[in-house]
């Protein structure tokens, strides 16, 4: 069965094999863009809504119930797409901006998981309990922050480590 493109005109050998590679690449890039905007966007949200007390609380909820929903998703594609990308372009995993990347995204998910979720989710508890004043959530917001500002620099490091590859 022969396959037609739009124009009638079947493609060529060479567009086939790119076609799927390219598309694997495009879910990739929009995945890890994706992430990274989500990250940030989310601290963001935060800071602002740190000016409007009232809203705090929801904020944080729904930064929680997004990321569940659009950055993790997101991040477990773009490791999904990646490892696709590299086995089917036989790309070494022991390059060094490959190895990099996923020794960081590691770290990313791990810290993410086992560190920021329950900080956030303690900060949660302790904003309900005490509001904005409360000693355990100032710390706690304290460390959030931190984590949040983390995560990011660590997704732009993993970015500049794809994009340019060092040896």
């Amino acid at each position: 069965m022969s396959v037609l493109c739009q124009d009638g005109v079947r493609p060529s050998p060479t567009m086939r094999a790119v076609g799927p590679h390219l598309v694997l690449l495009i879910v990739h890039v929009l995945a890890a863009a994706t992430t990274l905007g989500a990250t940030v966007a989310y601290a963001v949200s935060i800071a602002l809504a740190e000016r409007h007390p009232e809203h705090l609380a929801f904020t944080i909820r729904a930064v929680r119930a997004s990321d569940r929903v659009l950055a993790i998703p997101a991040y477990l594609v773009t490791l999904v797409t990646g490892v696709w990308i590299a086995i089917a372009a036989n790309i070494p995993f022991d390059r060094f901006w490959m190895a990099a990347s996923l020794v960081i995204y590691a770290i990313v998910l791990v810290v993410g998981f086992a560190v920021f979720g329950p900080v956030v989710r303690r900060e949660l508890v302790a904003l309900e309990r005490g509001g904005t004043a409360d000693g355990d959530y100032l710390r706690l917001r304290t460390y959030a922050f931190l984590l949040a500002w983390g995560t990011v620099a660590a997704l732009v490091v993993m970015f500049a480590l794809m994009i340019a590859k060092p040896r």
